[in-house]
C-alpha cells in the first residue's frame, strides 16, 4: 500500500445562463452530475462533495487517488455532462504524505480518507519564503513544533481534521492546507490564535481560502 495520494480540490461556478435555464433542464443536468459521482465515488479512493460558501463558487470536490488520471477523468466527466453550464473556477494539485515535522505516518490512507466527512470543508494554498529553508532543519522542526501545539491545545480544536498535502513542483504554490470541520465558529478562533505562532513570519501565500458545507445539488434548482 502507498504511503501517498495524490488529492485535487477543486471548486466550480455555475454559468449566469445557468440561472436562466428552466428548471427541468437543471434538475436534468444535476441528475448527469450526480450520476458521475457515483461511478468516480467508486472508483477514486475517495470523494467528497460540499456547496461552497465563497459568492465566487457553486460546488467544491475533494477527490484523492493513487493515480492521477481517475482525478482528471472525473473533472473532465463533471465538465462534460454540464452543456457548459459549469466553469472550474479554482483547482488546487497536490501530495498527501507524511510529515518530516512529525514522526510516523497515516499507514492505510485509504480508510483514512474514507472515513465520513464532516459538516464544513477549507481548503486553501500556501507558500512560504526561501529564508525558510535556509533555517536549519532542526529550527524548522522545533518552529513547527510550536504552531501544531497551540492548535492541539486549543479548547475549540476538538474534531478538527487536518491534512497538509504537498506541491512542490506541481503547482503554483508549495502546500495545500485542507481541513474538515464541526463547527466554523470554533474554527476561527483557533485560526486567530495560531496567528501568533513564530511560523507566520515566513508564509507568504494563503489565499485563496475555499470554504464549503455539505449539502445536496438539488439547492440549485430552487
Amino acid at each position: 500500500m502507498s504511503n501517498y495520494v495524490y488529492m485535487t480540490v477543486s471548486m466550480f461556478k455555475f454559468s449566469k445562463e445557468w440561472w436562466k435555464s428552466g428548471r427541468e433542464e437543471r434538475k436534468q443536468i444535476l441528475s448527469r452530475l450526480n450520476e458521475v459521482e457515483k461511478e468516480f465515488s467508486n472508483k477514486l479512493v475517495s470523494l467528497k462533495r460540499f456547496i461552497s460558501l465563497r459568492y465566487d463558487g457553486d460546488i467544491i470536490y475533494w477527490a484523492c487517488d493513487y493515480n492521477t488520471t481517475p482525478l482528471n477523468d472525473f473533472r473532465y466527466s463533471l465538465l462534460s455532462v454540464s452543456n457548459s453550464y459549469l466553469e472550474e473556477k479554482v483547482s488546487f494539485f497536490s501530495v498527501f504524505k507524511p510529515s518530516p515535522y512529525t514522526m510516523g505516518g497515516n499507514k492505510d490512507l485509504s480508510s483514512f480518507l474514507k472515513i465520513p466527512p464532516l459538516k464544513y470543508f477549507v481548503a486553501y494554498p500556501m507558500k512560504k519564503s526561501p529564508e525558510w529553508y535556509l533555517l536549519p532543519f532542526e529550527e524548522r522542526r522545533d518552529i513547527m513544533a510550536e504552531h501544531i501545539n497551540i492548535a492541539k491545545n486549543h479548547p475549540d480544536n476538538e474534531g478538527i481534521r487536518s491534512y497538509t498535502t504537498y506541491s512542490f513542483g506541481i503547482g503554483d504554490y508549495e502546500f495545500v492546507v485542507i481541513y474538515e470541520i464541526p463547527d466554523l465558529y470554533k474554527w476561527t478562533n483557533v485560526v486567530e490564535k495560531l496567528r501568533e505562532a513564530k511560523a507566520r513570519k515566513w508564509i507568504t501565500l494563503e489565499e485563496p481560502i475555499l470554504v464549503g458545507e455539505l449539502g445536496d445539488l438539488d439547492i440549485f434548482v430552487k
